[in-house]
């Protein structure tokens, strides 16, 4: 899409920026094509003399087809080496649009990652998946309309779409470095980490070719992404830019944005990218060491000027002031040293109090339509969300928070911001389905190739504790045709996990892959599959029913609110 940059609904450098992201293929040293745009990551084909190496699958099915497409005009050669360069979903999940299940399966086509790649997926995708499922649609904007007055865009890329997301595990995993050959091209795949903790780039030693994956992007660095991570040090990811500058690369694919060539360019901008990680990280620091708060930091740091306006750090995506409080909890926690947040009033009764105080309802709505109409849009939407905690049915309140929310996201230059903002409103109006929606794991073809560990670990946060405190019940689970095994058990309220099953035991169900996906997916129930025989069981079948009916099915139906709260 084209934006307006003269639009009132979008800020015109986001406009800009976003116009950039035109989808194509861009060849460097005639064998190298990185698809651009095609989806909010980019993935790179490197044509060898009779064979290819992929670094990277992009988003999903649909997107990574796109891609495919547009490589197979280039070459037919096949691809033999698929790479990965770390967990994130944006990068792992459309590897079945470039290579069949077969051509893995037989050893056809090796797919090289981190030894921890894996396990950092079904964290995703597992454990916390139904909350940081929801959080991201409203990072991404996933349920906008793609225009000037919805999404126009992920600031790292084009906007992210729903789409079939596949995944094929490592079938070659390394700890720090991995040197392997294809198709008469040398590489390295070495790990790098900074905004992951499995972040890899990749070396083509002989061309001086540095492929950064997400530790370089156009955009300032995300070291707090809003859909929720786990706390990613700053000076880690600086140091991981310091080795990107040891490699010398006279050319930089990085895989959201676009390519770097000349080593001097190249180890500029590395220079700059890693000082705005350390500026942010240390005067944070500073001013946590005076006493101040995330929200006082915040409004006393600034960038220096010879990175304010640096052209691969603008806040499209990433932002200092949302990585200011991030950067805080990582060192000290979520508390800011104030009591009265140990153990606050309830919200809706502080938000009852509130409003009461500050002359009712009625007052509030005024103030707020005042404040709207006079451009002061965030305090209109502070105001209002009293109202919206004192009675989430309060759909005047609510309809006028979302107005508020609106035009606040309109003139947000942060992408991410603006994404956020126009869900949240949606889900104000009530034109978004509050249900997870949605399979704790993902699809069956992103649970095919997880490990039986990784996929019953997940049970352990599924717990019933209120319907299990007076239960005591240990299982073990055998998969016959992958022989994998492992254990989980309920001690009164609590679920845990054994990845070597104990010898003593109440039960052990055994099955295969084909029911455990059956199961999770809910094509059928723990009782049909015993009476068809599908599982078979060394101890009281009773037992084992008990056992699983103190865990919430894997599919997911409660609300999950974001912004109606």
């Amino acid at each position: 899409m084209s934006l307006d940059t003269f639009s009132p609904s979008v800020h015109p450098e986001l406009a800009q920026h976003q116009n950039a992201m035109e989808p194509r293929v861009h060849t460097l040293n005639g064998h190298i094509h990185s698809a651009l745009a095609y989806s909010v990551v980019n993935c790179t084909l490197i044509e060898g003399d009779d064979a290819c190496i992929l670094v990277d699958t992009m988003t999903s099915m649909e997107t990574a087809g796109l891609a495919a497409t547009e490589f197979r005009k280039i070459t037919d050669k096949p691809i033999k080496t698929i790479i990965y360069t770390h967990f994130h979903a944006d990068h792992v999940s459309g590897t079945h649009a470039f290579v069949t299940e077969g051509e893995i399966a037989n050893g056809e086509v090796e797919i090289i990652g981190q030894e921890e790649l894996t396990d950092h997926v079904m964290r995703d995708v597992g454990l916390i998946a139904p909350i940081l499922g929801r959080r991201a649609m409203y990072q991404f904007g996933m349920r906008l309309p793609v225009n000037d007055e919805g999404t126009v865009g992920a600031g790292l890329g084009p906007p992210q779409r729903p789409g079939k997301r596949t995944f094929a595990p490592p079938t070659k995993t390394f700890t720090d470095i991995y040197r392997g050959e294809t198709g008469g091209i040398k590489f390295e795949v070495q790990l790098i980490p900074s905004e992951t903790e499995d972040q890899c780039a990749v070396w083509l030693p002989d061309e001086k070719v540095l492929l950064s994956a997400d530790a370089v992007y156009f955009s300032f660095p995300n070291v707090y992404a809003l859909r929720g991570t786990r706390f990613r040090n700053p000076m880690v990811w600086a140091q991981g830019v310091d080795r990107l500058r040891e490699f010398g690369a006279e050319v930089l694919v990085p895989h959201h944005g676009f390519p770097v060539e000349g080593a001097d360019k190249i180890d500029k901008l590395l220079i700059d990218y890693r000082d705005a990680i350390q500026y942010v990280h240390d005067q944070t620091l500073r001013f946590m060491n005076k006493g101040y708060t995330p929200d006082e930091i915040k409004e006393i740091v600034e960038m220096p000027e010879r990175l304010k306006d640096h052209p691969w750090l603008g806040e499209y995506y990433g932002s200092y002031k949302h990585s200011i409080p991030a950067i805080f909890a990582g060192y000290l926690g979520w508390y800011q040293g104030d009591p009265v947040t140990l153990n606050p009033t309830p919200w809706a009764e502080k938000a009852k109090r509130y409003v009461e105080l500050m002359g009712g309802r009625d007052k509030i709505l005024a103030l707020a339509e005042e404040a709207i109409n006079g451009d002061d849009v965030q305090w209109a939407v502070e105001l209002l969300t009293w109202l919206v905690r004192m009675d989430r049915q309060d759909q005047e309140a609510r309809a006028m928070k979302a107005e508020a929310l609106r035009r606040w996201a309109y003139g947000q230059k942060n992408a991410t911001w603006r994404n956020w903002g126009l869900m949240s409103a949606k889900e104000l109006d009530g034109e978004l389905a509050l249900g997870a929606g949605g399979m704790v794991l993902g699809s069956p073809d992103q649970v095919r190739g997880f490990p039986l560990t990784n996929i019953m670990q997940v049970m352990t946060v599924r717990l019933i504790s209120e319907a299990s405190s007076e239960t005591n019940i240990r299982v073990v689970f055998v998969t016959t045709d992958s022989n994998e095994s492992c254990a989980l058990e309920i001690r009164s309220g609590v679920c845990q996990f054994y990845e070597i099953p104990p010898d003593e035991r109440d039960a052990t169900v055994n099955f295969d892959r084909a029911f455990l996906l059956k199961w999770i997916f809910g094509q059928t129930t723990f009782d049909e599959s015993v009476a068809a025989g599908n599982i078979t069981i060394d101890g009281e079948a009773a037992t084992v029913a008990d056992f699983l009916d103190k865990f919430e099915p894997f599919n997911q139906t409660e609300e999950i609110a974001i912004a109606a709260r």
